[in-house]
């Protein structure tokens, strides 16, 4: 978790460097800008923030139903064990944590560990062989999760990309002896969070492939990662669109 935590928070610091170096990303330095580019690049940015807006709103749903899916994370040993208790009614008499065995699976579900203790001799190489590939499965929005989520990273692929080919603009933060250079705009506070939501659609893949494995750690992580980009893109649409 810290080394997620930190690796967003040096994202954070280097990203006015990020946003002050995109300019010289151009082939170009001194494009030359016509009439039909402008309106060619009107046009285009226009379809960005549409884009940018339907992006924030998939990964919004697509945050909320990762935080359901992970609420809803079992292990399937539990899952099986829970079937091997069904065929041993007789562990079920005077024990009431049978029944609690038997409840519906979560994160905290106890049927493999109970089915062990109730034999250890004779059920221990079951157990073993149940946890021999422990994985981890959500119970609800799951499969709906993850399509949201290649939604959201096909549409968030498409906002760049209308944004990195349109045409270059007028310069009209020209620098004199007056005022100065501009500093701070709201181009530049955009360009700013580009470090972050893009580190954390980055991160976000290789979290939720962990899930299956690790369960409500990864799954933890992967919700931090997840509101952390979605923070960024916010500040990124709000700085351009009020």
């Amino acid at each position: 978790m810290r080394v997620y935590f930190v690796l967003l928070v040096c994202m954070f610091y280097t990203s006015t460097v990020f946003a002050q170096s995109i300019p010289y990303l151009q082939n170009d330095p001194k494009p030359s800008v016509t009439k039909e580019s402008l309106k060619r690049r009107r046009n285009l940015l226009e379809w960005h923030q549409i884009a940018g807006l339907t992006t924030l709103a998939l990964w919004l749903a697509t945050n909320l139903e990762g935080d359901k899916a992970s609420e809803s994370l079992y292990r399937k040993s539990d899952q099986y064990a829970q079937g091997l208790l069904l065929a041993n009614p007789q562990y079920a008499t005077n024990d009431p944590m049978y029944l609690v065995a038997l409840s519906p699976l979560n994160r905290h579900s106890i049927a493999a560990d109970y089915f062990l203790l109730k034999d250890p001799t004779n059920n221990a190489g079951l157990y073993f062989a149940l946890k021999a590939n422990e994985e981890w499965e959500a119970k609800r929005s799951g499969d709906l999760h993850k399509n949201l989520a290649m939604a959201t990273f096909s549409m968030y692929t498409i906002t760049a990309g209308l944004a990195f080919f349109s045409p270059s603009k007028i310069d009209t933060d020209v620098e004199n002896e007056t005022d100065g250079p501009r500093i701070y705009s709201p181009i530049f506070a955009h360009k700013a969070m580009i470090p972050i939501h893009l580190a954390s659609m980055l991160l976000l893949p290789g979290l939720g492939a962990r899930i299956e494995k690790e369960g409500p750690r990864a799954a933890h992580q992967m919700e931090q990662v997840g509101w952390a980009g979605f923070g960024a893109m916010s500040i990124a649409l709000l700085v351009i669109t009020f």
